[in-house]
């Protein structure tokens, strides 16, 4: 049982359906109909507005696709949106964070013919994040004195935590929620497989499965919902196309996520028939990013959205689009 205060895991265990029907109103908790918005459209459309508490979000990829800089995105605009968001990183530190979000704010306000001064600019955020240079080093420029109060108006509402892969469990992540958490809160979790745990399991699908349940016990319990990155397993790095049975654990992720979003390079998922005699367009291709929407509880899955990369500065732009190609499925044909 994952470690909350007691009130939190019986209050809802002891509730008739009576009790929770009065309940409703404008005097009821209010944590479960709140949504989260990723701030990417047209994916928020697609969630029906966004993530909700107590939802387990898993987030899949190949390494370097861009997992942790579409969630560290994500927690980024909650954060502008009021929300307050909790990133515990397991591979990169606070400060190495900061410096991608200073990189994400020059990015997202640099204009087409400030592209050199942008490049200039983001050597000196992450040097500044690194406590390499004081903050006047970026300042004193007006795009990054921009960029600077952007971050300062919502990072008392970003939490960066440094993970363990030795000591920071599930109990520890529900003791961080508890400490941090102010008005609705929402959790990141970089990566799932690197989470630690006691006792004795046998593979990575009974770890996996073990971990997994934990996770949505942590959303259901402490209502906020758990955005977990989640690594592939070997087929998958070698597949054209990753799907949900390529992760690590898988069986055990498909059953218990509540929305399920697999990251696939544009240019590699889809058919070939679109590639065939226009080396133009697959070229074009190479700037995309696929977010398949496999598995959405509470809306309608197999939905596939492309997003523009920006990863020179961390970020994707979040106005995206349907894929209208089709896309590469091993299951359904051959090629």
């Amino acid at each position: 049982m994952v470690d909350v205060h007691a009130d939190q895991r019986d209050h809802v265990a002891k509730a008739t359906a009576a009790d929770l029907l009065a309940g409703l109103g404008p005097v009821a908790p209010q944590a479960r109909s709140v949504k989260f918005p990723t701030g990417y459209q047209p994916l928020d459309d697609v969630l029906n507005g966004g993530f909700r508490a107590q939802d387990l979000v898993l987030l899949g990829g190949r390494p370097g696709i861009g997992k942790t800089v579409a969630a560290l995105q994500w927690a980024r605009w909650m954060a502008m949106q009021g929300h307050t968001a909790i990133f515990v990183c397991y591979e990169h530190s606070p400060h190495s964070l900061l410096g991608r979000l200073l990189a994400m704010e020059l990015g997202s306000l640099a204009r087409p013919d400030e592209i050199v001064e942008l490049t200039r600019l983001r050597t000196i955020a992450q040097e500044v994040a690194l406590g390499a240079l004081p903050a006047t080093a970026l300042t004193t420029d007006p795009l990054g004195e921009e960029a600077f109060h952007r971050l300062e108006e919502y990072g008392p509402r970003l939490h960066l935590v440094q993970g363990s892969g030795l000591r920071t469990g599930v109990v520890e992540l529900a003791h961080i929620v508890s400490e941090h958490r102010s008005g609705p809160t929402a959790l990141f979790v970089d990566y799932l497989q690197k989470i630690p745990m006691t006792g004795n399991t046998h593979g990575t699908e009974e770890r996996t499965t073990h971990l997994a349940e934990r996770l949505k016990e942590l959303a259901m319990v402490v209502e906020v919902p758990v955005v977990a990155l989640a690594a592939s397993d070997h087929e998958g790095l070698t597949s054209r196309r990753l799907r949900l049975h390529h992760l690590r654990g898988s069986t055990a992720l498909a059953h218990e996520s509540d929305i399920a979003l697999l990251m696939n390079e544009k240019a590699v998922s889809i058919s070939k028939s679109h590639l065939a005699y226009d080396p133009v367009r697959a070229e074009q291709f190479k700037r995309w990013v696929v977010f398949s929407v496999e598995k959405n509880r509470e809306g309608q899955p197999d939905m596939n959205l492309e997003f523009r990369k920006d990863l020179a500065n961390y970020r994707f732009d979040p106005q995206g689009g349907f894929v209208t190609e089709s896309l590469v499925d091993a299951v359904l044909f051959e090629e």
